[in-house]
């Protein structure tokens, strides 16, 4: 595979102008209950929770959406929700992201997928799920329409499949038809203990290394066995490209046998890998979408996995964020700008601790200060003034 310089791939990122993509998938609700536990129930013995915060976010496909349009994408839903609170509510997250829910229907016969998690501090007590009835069906007829009409506008298809009834094979050999058809790449986000070659005719699919195991029947435990599993799913599906995504080891990019590329996995401190696939399927499309290469996405999409695996909890990035990234390189996931800041606080559940100073001749007591600060049970800010403030006020 080709290797791009440094300004190459900087211009692969920043030339992109604003791609539609039209992302299909099952929608879900991320609902958390954030409290204290304080005493156990007379009725069992089990903790009681009270509540403090309730906080509602977009889940499953919804994630994916909202990664994409945080990146400046113009992002097109397509997929169903029930007619219910769960529905009204993931709706309402999409419009207010600006995203086009046009492609989204209400069933009555479907069950929104709800997500809830109850978490005392940093402890994640409960997680209760709500799914369709098994068996229950997805009307497809309106939502095959809405793709016929508007798969051959856009810039890319991306297909997040969580296995929610949404996604048979009639729908995925429609999507892989229409794109082909009219040369648009179409990425697939798998599910996991299936036969991928549902996916057949699709640009590019991207499992991790679970799902790659259990769709080819060996374990991944070197390089040659990794090849060999990229090998067996691209023939198999007859894709243009696999994806596979490593973990502590980083991603492969094939395209054949002669032509691949493992990208190493920078090293750092793991904080949480809660939304990383979603973010590299994600960062793959946006890039495809803009007209880069596989190996000028792939390598924005591994910087962004790092990114994201350094902040605890999902959170998505703006391109200007990526590029930052790319031109000062690795810092803490601790170290955010003020736009970080923004956008990463409402999901947090300790309360706020904030502090500013100027840190410029860092004494014993600023750094006592800052150790009683830690001792603190909330989200600890401190914020460094800009140089320009220090010589405003001290000349």
């Amino acid at each position: 595979m080709r290797q791009y310089s440094e300004s190459e791939l900087r211009q692969s990122l920043s030339d992109i102008a604003t791609p539609q993509i039209l992302v299909v998938g099952d929608l879900m609700l991320d609902r958390y209950s954030w409290g204290m536990v304080q005493r156990i129930s007379p009725e069992a013995p089990i903790p009681v929770l009270q509540v403090a915060r309730d906080d509602q976010r977009l889940g499953g496909a919804g994630n994916v959406m909202m990664n994409l349009s945080v990146m400046g994408a113009e992002v097109l839903a397509c997929g169903v929700t029930g007619k219910d609170e769960a529905g009204e509510i993931i709706l309402g997250l999409l419009q207010e992201q600006g995203i086009d829910t046009s492609g989204v229907e209400q069933q009555e016969q479907y069950t929104t997928v709800l997500k809830h998690r109850m978490i005392a501090g940093h402890t994640h007590l409960l997680r209760m799920d709500l799914d369709p009835p098994s068996g229950s069906v997805v009307r497809q007829e309106g939502l095959i329409d809405f793709l016929k009409k508007t798969i051959p506008r856009v810039d890319a298809v991306l297909i997040s499949d969580y296995g929610k009834g949404l996604l048979g094979n009639s729908m995925l050999r429609t999507i892989a038809a229409l794109c082909k058809t009219h040369h648009i790449p179409s990425l697939c986000d798998p599910r996991r203990n299936i036969d991928f070659e549902i996916y057949q005719d699709f640009t590019l699919i991207k499992p991790n290394r679970a799902e790659t195991e259990a769709a080819v029947g060996f374990p991944l435990i070197d390089q040659d066995s990794i090849l060999r599993a990229a090998h067996k799913l691209k023939y198999e599906a007859d894709l243009e490209y696999v994806v596979i995504s490593l973990d502590q080891d980083g991603m492969l990019l094939f395209r054949q046998a002669n032509d691949y590329q493992f990208l190493k996995a920078e090293t750092q401190e793991v904080f949480d890998v809660v939304g990383a696939g979603d973010m590299v399927i994600s960062v793959l499309a946006y890039l495809l979408a803009g007209g880069a290469s596989i190996e000028q996405a792939g390598f924005w999409a591994q910087l962004a996995a790092g990114m994201a695996i350094q902040h605890v909890g999902v959170v998505s990035f703006t391109r200007s964020d990526l590029l930052h990234r790319f031109e000062y390189g690795e810092t803490s996931g601790k170290i955010m700008t003020l736009e970080q800041l923004s956008r990463y606080l409402p999901h947090q559940e300790l309360p706020l601790i904030f502090t500013n100073g100027y840190f410029d001749d860092i004494s014993a007591a600023h750094l006592k200060f800052l150790h009683q600060l830690n001792t603190l049970n909330g989200f600890n800010v401190v914020a460094i003034n800009s140089d320009r403030s220090i010589s405003q006020e001290k000349g």
